[in-house]
């Protein structure tokens, strides 16, 4: 929620504008809004009427912001209104104080005027323009009391030809020969209001709860169309079975006319690209749809810590992983974003109740990742049944509200009737990851043929321990698997198993199931190693400019030191840092190959083979990530490219397939997506 949260930031500077001003009452109570809202595309323009209504107990003096370019006036008898502080180049808004004169608890404001913040890079805090409206909070496009939510009755008049969308129900629509009104009725409390308007084609399909899902396309594709309103219903009802009944009365993705990737309430906000990109649908949608009940129905304190972002990828992205059955792989990733772009770097680290939201790589790994697994901690140690009832529990007791993790721990204290400060406290408030390793399995035959095994688990991070449900996994000499929950509390504790059949291989954590620091070994090596690299030296040959202008796109788009090697007969490697070697030069191809030696892997001069499947050299471009034989703490990357690719513009793309060691494309489309296989784990033993 971007918007949202850049709107809580400007907040906060008002606030201290505020000191002298009586506040109004706590956001129990929202201010309702009863607007006339008329655009005018042609000329950037809103007007509006609004009457707002405040609560019987509010305070007759308030003050309240508006978009620096609208004009506004006090239209009710003996309500005064003056300007407090006018708009800056920094705070795009004016503030204005209200005194209340009349003993109602009501004012009329009329305001109008220009809304044009031009879209630079993909981003504009909003807009009027002839290709539709898009207007935000943080717009501020209607009066906007501090700390303070909404609840409304909007009509919204615009061109025929265009259609309306705020969040809310659909009361009334009525059209004549030159415009469409729409009217939008919210009686529970919202963050904020949104506006989204344009030219678009409308679909729409009728749930059996009579909810409704919408598609706004802004050029007819009735495919496109179908394909989002063939699975929003069942995402709907999955959640719906999960926590409680849909809270709006309708789910409408929206196409915008630049590239968003935005949630709001009861819509998603999708560029042109992003809404046709195929992996949306079983991504990102999801996510979109069950925000609606993390973050647009119950609120995030963020001043206490954003819980949202990660309850929402583990119930969505998550998921969904789960359906495919890679959910392993999924948690896998989690914990080796988090190595790369935080452990590695161990100054980007912070606690999870700190996160307020993703502004890159490392605030998306704690924030978004660990905060993920901490669910799944907690789904993991107590069931499926007990997660859900938990959660049902947060979301009914703080519908509407603003609440932190605080709420959370309370519900799964009530349902699982635990104390559980401890877990909360140690993976909300502290920074980094628990490293745990097995120093030592003995297994004793007894007379009688059965086997007792005792082994040792130890935390060897340099700071306190952790409370630890750690799930270690046996393979008996018989075919049997056997499941522990290992409770490691201390920094070494022993722990057995008795058996009627030998053990011949033990597995600590295989799945993944506890947050913690990965050792290199375990790991397979992907490009995120070297997005996240502190350092990172590129390697590429004078004789062909195109690789020195990859290595240079490349360094532009990612985090981390980067020096430019240009090699003729011989390479000199660097002590510490990502190594990333750039074309087809002979040199590197057969660095390369010593350096994938182990796997199932051959190269020759016009083809590559990988497992079963051989590429041509010529029709292809590959990456190939693998850790350096002689310190696996450094990663080596190969980017070679064939004429169908252009190097500049590939470099940029690699940007987002982050997770892969083993990339292969045939133009533009990616036809092998993979990482080598581990081949070594310290926390595996054969016995």
């Amino acid at each position: 929620m971007s918007k949202a949260q850049a709107l809580h930031k400007l907040m906060v500077v008002v606030a201290l504008l505020l000191i002298l001003l009586v506040t109004m009452q706590s956001h129990a109570t929202p201010v309702h809004h009863k607007m006339q809202v008329e655009l005018l595309p042609g000329l950037k323009m809103l007007k509006a009427q609004d009457t707002l209504t405040f609560a019987k107990d509010s305070p007759r003096k308030l003050s309240f912001v508006l978009h620096k370019d609208l004009q506004v006036s006090v239209t009710s008898a003996d309500d005064s209104l003056v300007l407090l502080h006018a708009a800056t180049k920094e705070e795009p808004y004016a503030e204005y104080g209200l005194q209340l004169g009349s003993q109602d608890n009501k004012v009329s404001l009329y305001y109008q005027g220009v809304i044009y913040d031009a879209v630079v890079n993909d981003n504009s805090n909003g807009l009027i323009a002839a290709e539709g409206a898009t207007l935000f909070g943080s717009t501020y496009w209607y009066p906007s009391f501090l700390d303070t939510q909404k609840s409304f009755d909007i009509t919204v008049k615009t061109p025929l030809a265009w259609r309306s969308l705020i969040q809310g129900q659909i009361t009334s629509m009525e059209v004549d020969v030159s415009s469409r009104t729409t009217r939008f009725v919210e009686i529970y409390p919202q963050e904020e209001i949104y506006l989204v308007a344009g030219p678009f084609s409308f679909y729409e399909k009728e749930m059996k709860d009579g909810k409704k899902v919408q598609v706004l396309l802004r050029k007819d594709d009735p495919s496109l169309a179908q394909s989002f309103m063939s699975l929003i219903p069942g995402f709907m009802e999955h959640y719906a079975s999960s926590i409680a009944p849909y809270p709006y009365s309708s789910f409408t993705v929206v196409e915008n006319f630049w590239e968003t990737g935005y949630g709001m309430p009861s819509f998603t906000l999708l560029g042109p690209t992003v809404i046709r990109l195929p992996f949306i649908l079983n991504s990102s949608l999801p996510h979109e749809v069950l925000h609606n009940w993390w973050g647009n129905s119950v609120y995030v304190d963020y001043d206490k810590g954003n819980w949202s972002e990660g309850l929402t990828t583990y119930m969505a992205d998550h998921w969904q992983q789960e359906l495919a059955g890679n959910d392993p792989g999924y948690r896998l990733n989690t914990l080796i974003n988090y190595s790369d772009f935080v452990a590695a770097n161990p100054k980007n680290d912070f606690p999870v109740r700190q996160f307020r939201g993703r502004h890159n790589s490392s605030s998306q790994a704690v924030g978004y990742g660990k905060t993920m697994m901490i669910f799944h901690m907690l789904e993991f140690r107590f069931g499926k049944d007990l997660f859900k009832k938990a959660l049902q529990d947060f979301y009914s007791e703080n519908l509407y509200q603003r609440v932190s993790f605080n709420e959370i721990q309370k519900s799964f204290e009530k349902v699982t009737n635990q104390n559980l400060n401890n877990f909360f406290t140690q993976w909300l408030d502290r920074e980094g990851a628990p490293q745990i390793e097995i120093p030592d399995v003995k297994v004793m035959r007894w007379l009688d043929g059965s086997y007792s095994t005792t082994y040792v688990l130890a935390q060897t991070q340099n700071a306190a321990t952790y409370e630890l449900h750690i799930p270690v996994v046996w393979t008996l000499e018989n075919g049997q698997v056997i499941r522990q929950i290992a409770r490691l509390f201390d920094k070494s504790q022993v722990f057995s198993l008795v058996s009627h059949s030998r053990p011949v291989k033990v597995a600590v954590d295989p799945d993944y199931h506890v947050f913690r620091k990965l050792f290199i070994e375990e790991r397979p090596a992907t490009l995120s190693s070297a997005f996240g690299s502190p350092e990172v030296h590129f390697f590429f040959d004078p004789a062909h400019p195109a690789t020195e202008k990859f290595a240079q796109a490349w360094a532009a788009a990612t985090e981390g030191k980067d020096s430019f090697h240009a090699v003729t007969d011989s390479l000199n490697l660097p002590a510490q840092g990502a190594l990333v070697f750039v074309g087809d030069k002979e040199l590197f191809a057969q660095f390369m190959k010593t350096q994938l030696e182990d796997q199932n892997f051959e190269l020759t001069d016009t083809s590559i083979r990988i497992e079963s499947q051989t590429f041509q050299l010529a029709e292809t471009s590959t990456v190939f990530v693998t850790r350096l034989k002689s310190n696996p703490q450094q990663t080596v990357v190969w980017a070679r490219w064939s004429k169908d690719n252009n190097p500049v513009e590939w470099a940029s793309r690699l940007t987002h397939y982050g997770t892969f060691g083993i990339l292969v494309f045939k133009g533009r489309p990616a036809v092998l997506k993979s990482t080598w296989p581990v081949l070594h784990s310290p926390l595996q033993r054969n016995l």
